[in-house]
């Protein structure tokens, strides 16, 4: 009898053994999975459709249309989709031409408040780089688009790099880092430790970017409590040690931000340049200090002691007694902020500027409301342009040009450059612009050609250009004299003096803007705008000064022939009203 023949193995690669088929059974397992994953996704699209057909809610790119699609305009109301509560804070008004003109230049300046130019944006550092850049290389039109605003930190500035990156830009210029440690996405003592996950943090703003998120956004502003005023309580509650884990992991999400900034620019082909950002150190005390959190009860009473006799020594003139008695409290506590401040001037005042440089900038690093770059985050700025330096990253560092720049302030920027904390004075924008330019004539080389001279103009030729005249030095002196009476500046050290000499000096130059000065700012204003007439801040000045001069037709004038210009802006209409 024949044996009966073995099966024969399958193959390994047989289709039963490799593709068994599912069972019926599994599949309607899958099929129900999938049903369930998607659903609530289905769901979520059809209300989001569904709102936006409705009318539902507000724009949220940065850039609009308008002009039956010609050009773009800033979207007014950009920063309300990142605030629980609206804010007031919009866009300095442009125009973006949906194609770029050949022969243009096109550079979009990302920032917060001190690159938009507040107080007045007419004449912000980027306004003053126009004006060398034009004289300079006349052939080349250069088109500047300003897309800082006030209040907005690296959280807000990467998503507004990221649409740039869609109009064909020649070059980003990146001046920030000044609203990192206080406002939004900052830790706060009421939010849970977890919100401040960057992946959370980005989750949560793509949400808000939904008009599905405005509504839940809006249902939670209709179940909160109204909106929480920054008085002093406000602040003391904010305060952070530089040394807070939470601050630390700020500076990790400034770098992370500050890599997708260039990524977004050297992706659409734009050349980048990366900014340090100075700020006042020695005419600004710290917002805010903090002691070390080890601090143990009797430390703290010698350390108050001998902080105590230095202020008194201090007061009394005695500077060499009263640094001996601030070295000593630092010894035991090197935390706080106004320590090292008052050692600074005191160390100024006796001579020794390098010893007083260093504090000062340790008593800006320990300010424990940081509203101004310190020296991590400056670092962070280096590393990241050295980091990608290799894909068209540069660096400005500005800091370092400020500081070494002849004012006579000794190499410690102070009340010549900054108007307060960070916003720079026109003399400081003129200086920001002397050390930009050369980097932007490097990246861009050849694309600009031979400049046309071999100095950029003159301070004087830049305020005539952009008509900045004595009667705007006042306009920008009065409004930061009002911003300081508010908190957080009310708690700085000797606030009450500075605030004081602050509006004694602006009422003296309020009583000597005699006849012949105003119109001789009226000829300024006169000859800037003809030269410049597409120009609209110069027509805008224009007539707010006559407004301020009792010449209201005459400004009406003004303002009726930019609504007529400009139709797609509002906020001319509202002073020709």
């Amino acid at each position: 009898m024949r044996p009966r023949k073995r099966p024969a193995e399958p193959s390994p690669k047989s289709p039963a053994r490799c593709n068994p088929r599912p069972p019926a059974g599994w599949r309607r397992w899958a099929l129900r999975v999938g049903v369930m994953l998607l659903s609530p996704l289905v769901v979520l699209v059809l209300l989001e459709t569904g709102l936006r057909w409705g009318g539902y809610g507000y724009p949220t790119r940065f850039f609009l249309k308008a002009g039956g699609g010609d050009y773009y305009t800033p979207n007014d109301c950009y920063a309300w989709q990142f605030w629980l509560h609206k804010p007031s804070a919009r866009p300095d008004f442009f125009r973006l031409p949906a194609s770029k003109p050949r022969g243009t230049l096109r550079v979009f300046v990302l920032g917060e408040s001190a690159a938009m130019g507040t107080p007045d944006p007419a004449f912000s550092f980027q306004r003053i780089l126009t004006v060398i850049l034009e004289r300079r290389h006349p052939g080349i039109r250069f088109e500047f688009v300003n897309t800082a605003m006030r209040g907005i930190n690296s959280h807000v500035v990467r998503p507004i790099a990221e649409e740039c990156a869609h109009f064909q830009p020649d070059l980003y210029l990146v001046y920030m880092g000044n609203n990192e440690a206080v406002g939004l996405h900052a830790p706060d003592p009421d939010v849970p430790a977890w919100t401040q996950n960057l992946t959370f943090i980005r989750a949560r703003q793509a949400l808000q970017s939904s008009r599905l998120g405005q509504l839940l956004t809006s249902a939670l502003v209709r179940g909160s409590e109204r909106k929480e005023t920054q008085d002093a309580e406000y602040f003391r509650r904010h305060r952070l040690a530089a040394d807070d884990p939470r601050r630390l992991r700020l500076g990790e999400h400034f770098r992370a931000n500050l890599a997708a900034i260039c990524r977004a620019g050297t992706k659409a082909g734009a050349k980048v340049v990366l900014c340090t950002v100075p700020g006042n150190l020695q005419d600004c005390p710290p917002l805010a200090s903090l002691h070390r959190a080890d601090l143990t009860a009797s430390t703290q009473a010698d350390w108050a002691a001998a902080y105590a006799r230095g202020v008194a020594a201090e007061t009394a003139g005695r500077r060499a007694e009263a640094i001996g008695n601030y070295r000593q409290a630092l010894s035991l506590d090197d935390h706080f902020a106004e320590l090292h401040f008052r050692l600074a001037r005191s160390l100024l005042a006796g001579g020794d500027v390098p010893a007083a440089r260093a504090e000062f900038a340790l008593a800006r690093d320990w300010d424990a409301l940081q509203f101004r770059t310190d020296r991590r985050l400056n670092a962070f700025i280096r590393e990241t342009a050295a980091d990608l330096a290799g894909v068209g990253v540069n660096l400005v560092d500005a800091e370092r040009a400020l500081a070494e720049a002849d004012t006579g302030e000794q190499g410690i920027p102070g009340r010549r450059f900054f108007n307060d904390h960070v916003h720079p004075t026109f003399d400081g924008d003129y200086a920001l612009a002397l050390a930009i330019y050369p980097a932007i004539e490097a990246v861009l080389g050849n694309r600009l050609g031979p400049p046309a001279g071999t100095a950029a103009p003159s301070r004087q030729e830049c305020a005539d250009a952009l008509a900045f005249t004595a009667w705007d030095e006042i306009n920008v002196r009065a409004a930061m004299v009002d911003l300081t009476t508010r908190p957080p500046f009310t708690g700085q050290l000797d606030h009450a003096e500075r605030q004081a000499l602050a509006e004694q000096t602006l009422h003296a130059a309020e009583a000597a803007l005699a006849p012949p000065t105003v119109q001789r700012a009226l000829e300024v204003y006169r000859r800037a705008v003809t030269q410049r007439p597409q120009d609209w801040k110069l027509q805008f000045n224009l007539g707010m000064l006559l407004r301020e001069l009792g010449q209201p037709a005459a400004a009406a004038t003004e303002f009726a022939s930019l609504v007529g210009a400009y139709p797609e802006a509002p906020r001319f209409r509202e002073w020709q009203e």
